[in-house]
């Protein structure tokens, strides 16, 4: 019977602060994700500043334990200033590279400003007793929650409200689909954010912001909204969607995710 490959969703979390100009693989760099026993698949990669930002570097590094980690890709930061409704620095990276086991995707900041490294990783993990390369079970599952309270802070702190917590075992995690914001009434300029949360470390980590513009509905005229469609968003099992609101505004966030586990 021939053996299925089978995956099981890592979220790997770093923030990172510390300067490092150096490309050879010494200096501080932040652990994000580690290749599990069979290896560990990276999707993507969120990229997000908590403060304003100059021009700089993110550096990415794979470390083998052999010798300094390899410097493998390096992603430019633009000068920015942020504010009530100018969004901090983010950059969202597709990668599809593998971690064999063992091996440690590490960053570094050129600028000694702060950033947070999200990798949204597979574990691989294999199967023998499933031949069906269709055997993967599905289970939707759709998260809201109202935000009102006004909360500035980028660093995980102040008033969140949950909109999806992933099932727990013998789901394998789930793939957030999409996230959908509604505002309840008018909106002026400011912001809307959502964090990932490792409920074990009770630590909530920034990955995007949504300005909000001002908008006055009508009878005719609706309220502002927002669709973030997501391709390759994976979450472990028990991780959550966080949101929080700029101003004391109502919005509705919805999340769309399918848990999946495997077919014995």
């Amino acid at each position: 019977m021939a053996e299925e490959t089978q995956y099981t969703a890592k979220t790997g979390q770093v923030t990172i602060s510390s300067a490092n100009t150096r490309r050879d693989g010494t200096g501080t760099m932040g652990d994000v994700i580690t290749g599990a026993a069979n290896g560990t698949l990276i999707k993507s990669v969120f990229i997000k500043a908590q403060t304003n930002t100059t021009e700089g570097m993110i550096r990415l590094f794979v470390y083998t334990g052999a010798s300094n980690p390899v410097l493998i890709g390096e992603i430019p930061v633009s000068n920015i200033t942020k504010s009530s409704r100018d969004k901090s620095f983010e950059t969202y990276l597709e990668l599809d590279l593998f971690l064999q086991s063992g091996d440690t995707l590490k960053a570094s900041t050129e600028n000694a400003e702060t950033f947070n490294v999200i990798a949204i990783g597979l574990d691989v993990a294999y199967d023998t007793t499933a031949s069906r390369l269709d055997s993967t079970l599905f289970m939707a599952q759709t998260g809201f929650s109202g935000i009102a309270l006004a909360n500035p802070n980028l660093n995980g702190t102040g008033f969140m409200s949950q909109i999806l917590l992933t099932n727990s075992t013998p789901y394998n995690g789930a793939q957030i689909k999409r996230i959908f914001l509604k505002a309840n009434a008018s909106t002026t300029p400011g912001m809307v954010r959502l964090f990932i949360r490792n409920t074990a470390e009770t630590l909530n980590t920034l990955f995007t912001e949504i300005p909000v513009p001002a908008v006055t509905p009508t009878a005719t005229a609706e309220t502002f909204e927002y669709v973030l469609e997501f391709n390759n968003l994976f979450l472990q099992t028990e991780y959550s969607i966080l949101a929080s609101t700029e101003n004391a505004e109502l919005f509705v966030v919805t999340a769309e995710a399918m848990n999946f586990k495997y077919s014995s």
